[in-house]
């Protein structure tokens, strides 16, 4: 699959807030999990503030990562 065909989710601050707490609640940094994830760190910190959209397949990677279940990150 291209990146151009890639399905692109906007990540809201409540999200942004979810996949913090789970990256602190395992004990990583920023650094940490960008390495696993093979993105940049301001690319982390962008996703935990919700200031950026990301590809469904790196939020299920870091949903599995991060051991939180994806509906538990859109949970409003």
């Amino acid at each position: 699959m291209s990146e151009q065909e890639r399905e692109n989710v906007w990540i809201t601050s409540q999200m942004g807030l979810r996949l913090r707490a789970g990256r602190e609640a395992k004990g990583m940094t920023q650094s940490q999990l960008a390495q696993l994830v093979n993105a940049s760190v301001t690319q982390i910190d962008q996703y935990e503030h919700g200031e950026h959209d990301m590809a469904m397949e790196r939020l299920f990677d870091l949903a599995k990562i991060l051991e939180i279940p994806v509906a538990d990150i859109f949970d409003a």
